[in-house]
């Protein structure tokens, strides 16, 4: 028996067969660039951490695709002054870290709802220019501007916490800016207008509200502490030393495997403090 088709219903059909298609070949062109992302990102960002966790547990490598045999006499050559380093690094990077936060934090409530031109714009860029030196100039200027008296810090560690702090508060201050919504003024000043006053509007208005970018800021800054090297490089006084100071050092008399050591331990130190910052606080339910 045959089954004749409507001709009016052929052009139909032939439409959804080409939306198919050209759905089916817009997907595979998206899988395809997804996954050449995701094989740049492994290429630029996970083989070379892979690359130090293995060359600090390698005995031998030389020439090799892989380590010749596995040892952990890297981490136990690792003597007092390398963890002194680790230690300096952690100390520096939480003190940047909640300086910048606080200050950043700071300055974006204070430029808050100010109109961008005169002193709010002057002091926008001030906040925002070590972002566009290089840090190796910065820690030059401060090292000239701060090593004579009345303000002589070129013999102490704060130098090093006040460069850092001056490359890391753009970051910070932006996080807190870019939080401060529409919204959350409209409930500043209904609290205001219930006769709150500031210091209550602040403590329990603004802070709860700013909660996840008070984290990204103390995480955004710990980071680039730990890493900052430049500046750091160029105004650290004689006897201090972090990690990434004695891994050049390392690197530049050959100790690749050991500095891989070092370097190892303090991705992992620096990895718990990150989830330690962002791990959430239970709220107590109030009966």
């Amino acid at each position: 028996m045959a089954v004749e088709l409507d001709p009016t219903v052929l052009p139909v059909m032939h439409k959804k067969a080409r939306l198919v298609r050209r759905s089916l070949a817009v997907r595979m062109l998206g899988s395809l660039f997804l996954g050449f992302a995701a094989l740049l990102c492994f290429w630029l960002f996970v083989l070379p951490v892979l690359v130090v966790a293995l060359s600090s547990v390698a005995a031998h490598w030389s020439g090799t695709i892989l380590p010749e045999g596995f040892s952990m006499r890297w981490f136990e050559r690792l003597g007092a002054s390398d963890f002194d380093a680790l230690t300096t690094s952690l100390e520096i990077g939480m003190g940047v870290s909640v300086l910048g936060t606080i200050l950043g934090l700071w300055l974006a409530l204070a430029l808050e709802g100010r109109d961008r031109r005169g002193l709010g714009a002057l002091v926008d860029t001030v906040a925002m220019m070590p972002n566009g030196v290089p840090s190796v100039v910065l820690g030059l200027a401060v090292l000239i501007a701060y090593h004579k008296r009345p303000i002589d810090l070129s013999s102490s560690a704060a130098i090093v916490v006040f460069v850092q702090l001056a490359l890391v508060l753009p970051f910070c201050y932006r996080c807190a800016a870019a939080a401060l919504r529409p919204e959350l003024t409209i409930l500043r000043e209904a609290a205001a207008s219930l006769g709150a006053p500031p210091s209550m509007v602040l403590r329990r208005v603004v802070l709860p509200q700013l909660v996840p970018a008070i984290r990204a800021s103390l995480a955004l800054g710990f980071a680039l502490s730990l890493g900052e090297l430049g500046a750091t490089l160029t105004v650290y006084p004689p006897g201090f030393a972090t990690v990434p100071i004695v891994v050049v050092g390392q690197v530049e008399r050959g100790y690749y495997l050991p500095a891989s050591a070092l370097s190892l331990i303090l991705l992992l130190v620096s990895l718990a403090a990150l989830l330690l910052i962002a791990a959430r606080v239970p709220r107590r339910r109030l009966d």
